[in-house]
């Protein structure tokens, strides 16, 4: 192996000054986000750089023919990768400084132990514009992420999730779960997340950056849907304060009497018991019925902290319930073929929120909706005689209508989609138009 004289120099370079004032200088540190990440940020620089010095160690005993065959000489590469692994996580490789440091760090790990290195799931570490770009996306979502976790009142979905079978002839199965909709700094900004949950009608059960695919399986194995039962706020000790149907969003008022309470938690005691015993005989349908009974007897039963608390009760005096909109109210199927009439009813339901289905699948099959819908409208010309085919008044109404929905749905993206779905109306027409 040739020697590398010059690595002492790289480190005398990289890890002067770790804890140097910046324009966020630990002087003036506080308690904020921003603060703890430098800390952490430092913390690291200073592990990377004892890592880089044992690598460094190791290097030149080997150039003095000396043998060190030993556990921390093994580690030390994985060690290595580690850190830089989380500086890069957190968006720490964030200048020329760290990201040289972290490339010297690299070369001589992989110099000693190339596999122990990889095992470490380093990464990449390209040009330094795009660790750079990269950083700076990790720290604003790490210092987002640390801001929202300060907020003291979590507000949870609570309710079964769906899951794919291991066997796919099976389809699927539900059990108990729970959807995080999201933190407040009040009661009354958690119960708005929560109407705007309910509003949206989008219950997500998985995260943004979770992998759920299954080597075993060769297929993902993650949540399919989720169907909410109760909605729970609850403070930054897990203490509940107060808690909603999911389905109406109507909030359960306090129970507050000892003697109230201590009832109600005989009477779900006594449904658990029965639930037991129904499982023990198979009967699990019942037993999932009697458990769901058992929870809500609880629903105005919160933590005594919590019990008519003025922060609650200015809160629901202040609550107005959004109103979803009906949109089944406008259609009139009156002059609609069949099939057009059961193409509006079902892209209603899903508008609606009234018929089960993920966010993706709602989309996908909005889409395909609307472009059958332009097949529906494109059947319906009653005379091809005139410039502008005529069409009933009733198919222009719902065609209409399916616009609405459509960009009422895809929001920012809405224009985009219904222009493609007007193209294709307009290739059908003149398909017919050639044809008639």
């Amino acid at each position: 192996m040739k020697p590398h004289t010059h690595r002492r120099t790289a480190m005398n370079t990289h890890n002067v000054n770790v804890n140097t004032a910046t324009p966020e200088s630990p002087k003036t540190w506080d308690n904020s986000p921003s603060a703890f990440w430098l800390i952490r940020k430092d913390a690291l620089l200073v592990e990377l750089a004892k890592a880089e010095g044992e690598l460094m160690m190791y290097h030149a005993l080997e150039r003095a023919g000396v043998t060190t065959e030993t556990e921390e000489r093994e580690e030390c590469p994985w060690d290595a990768a580690v850190i830089v692994k989380s500086l890069a996580e957190m968006g720490a490789i964030n200048s020329p400084r760290v990201y040289e440091m972290a490339r010297s760090v690299r070369t001589l790990a992989v110099n000693l132990c190339r596999g122990a290195w990889r095992r470490g799931e380093p990464p990449v570490l390209e040009d330094l514009k795009s660790c750079v770009a990269e950083a700076e996306a990790a720290r604003n979502k790490l210092i987002a992420h640390w801001a929202e976790q300060e907020k003291p009142y979590c507000v949870m979905a609570h309710g079964e999730t769906e899951y794919p079978e291991d066997d796919p002839t099976y389809g699927t199965y539900w059990r108990e779960g729970v959807v995080h909709l999201g933190r407040a700094w009040t009661v009354a900004e958690a119960m708005d997340i929560a109407a705007a949950a309910w509003l949206e009608g989008e219950w997500e059960p998985r995260d943004a950056d979770e992998c759920h695919w299954d080597s075993d399986f060769g297929r993902d194995m993650g949540p399919v849907s989720f169907s909410p039962r109760t909605i729970v706020i609850s403070d930054e000790q897990n203490r509940k304060v107060l808690t909603a149907d999911a389905a109406s969003l109507e909030w359960n008022a306090h129970v507050t009497g000892e003697a109230e309470i201590s009832r109600l938690a005989a009477e779900r005691d006594a449904l658990l018991r029965e639930a037991a015993l129904e499982s023990g005989w198979d009967n699990f349908s019942t037993a999932k019925q009697l458990r769901a009974k058992a929870e809500a007897t609880q629903a105005g039963v919160v933590d005594s902290a919590w019990q008519g608390h003025p922060d609650v009760m200015d809160a629901l005096a202040a609550f107005v319930r959004p109103e979803r909109k009906t949109w089944g109210d406008r259609l009139n199927t009156r002059g609609l073929s069949k099939f057009m009439a059961d193409d509006m009813k079902f892209l209603i339901s899903l508008s609606e929120r009234s018929c089960p289905a993920s966010k993706n699948e709602r989309y996908e099959l909005v889409h395909g909706l609307a472009l059958s819908i332009a097949d529906h409208v494109s059947r319906a010309v009653t005379d091809w005689s005139t410039p502008r085919p005529k069409i009933p008044a009733a198919v222009i109404a719902a065609w209409l209508l399916t616009k609405e929905m459509v960009l009422a749905l895809f929001g920012e993206n809405g224009e985009e989609i219904w222009s493609g779905v007007q193209g294709a109306l307009k290739s059908r027409l003149t398909e017919y138009y050639h044809d008639c």
